[in-house]
């Protein structure tokens, strides 16, 4: 049975202000051994229709009403038959159509024993380049955009996306993956062009709630007091720096100073 090299899979609810130019960027790939598959929650929008205009070769698309983001994820897994797993949102775009031809032929010239590719995601609306930066001591202190990610589909034999948490099952998916010590590589590749407005205070609180929550799960001592302290500290300083607009700014003084 053929088994493409790469499955893409994306999520979606409503999203026809935004899936259009994302699956635009996927049929313009100049790479053609991947698959898509697709999981809409129901959505009430044109969405599918829209995804219906695309004829790409391998795809599939489901529909589950009512379905939750990680609970998509986890169909797409099992739907899903490519040997390298990437998931990119339905507001998010291949930053050139070259990027699949350029990650798999880094995937192939890398070691054998890698079970994890991670490029760099360029934040286009905050004007942010985030670099692939992997492992444990990173993930104590930072998430990663799934968006710059590729998997061996062997991982997902052993874990999948928790689907009782609600905005950081993908932080805890990395980190888990990071103190299994499973083999990574980075790309000095960008991989995506991430297009999400960011996420509401409210997301954010439960973000961060569901954050101390795994941290009191995977560690102890020391370790657990570090990353939550961490944790509370960016949760305050990010507000002031939200409520007076000043995130651009301090990136602005940043790129000045080198």
């Amino acid at each position: 049975m053929y088994s493409p090299y790469i499955s893409i899979i994306i999520t979606v609810l409503n999203g026809e202000k935004t899936i259009r130019e994302c699956l635009l960027s996927i049929a313009n790939q100049t790479f053609p051994d991947y698959e898509l598959v697709i999981v809409d929650g129901g959505s009430e929008d044109r969405t599918v229709s829209i995804i219906g205009e695309y004829t790409i070769i391998n795809k599939t698309v489901r529909i589950i009403p009512g379905i939750g983001l990680y609970a998509g994820l986890n169909t797409g897994i099992s739907l899903s038959t490519g040997k390298w797993l990437y998931f990119i949102g339905a507001d998010d775009e291949l930053h050139t159509p070259n990027t699949l031809h350029a990650v798999a032929n880094f995937i192939r010239s890398g070691e054998a024993s890698t079970k994890i590719f991670v490029g760099s995601v360029e934040c286009v609306k905050q004007e942010i380049m985030l670099r692939p930066l992997f492992g444990s001591p990173h993930l104590m202190r930072h998430q990663v955009h799934h968006q710059g990610m590729f998997y061996d589909r062997q991982i997902f034999d052993k874990l999948l996306y928790n689907e009782s948490m609600r905005i950081a099952s993908d932080y805890e998916f990395n980190l888990k993956l990071s103190l299994m010590n499973i083999p990574h590589q980075s790309m000095d590749i960008v991989v995506c062009n991430f297009g999400g407005d960011g996420i509401s205070e409210n997301q954010m609180q439960q973000g961060y709630s569901e954050m101390q929550q795994i941290h009191s799960q995977l560690f102890s001592g020391w370790k657990r007091t570090w990353a939550m302290g961490y944790f509370w500290l960016r949760r305050k300083t990010g507000a002031v720096l939200r409520k007076y607009n000043l995130l651009k700014i301090s990136k602005n003084l940043k790129d000045f100073f080198g």
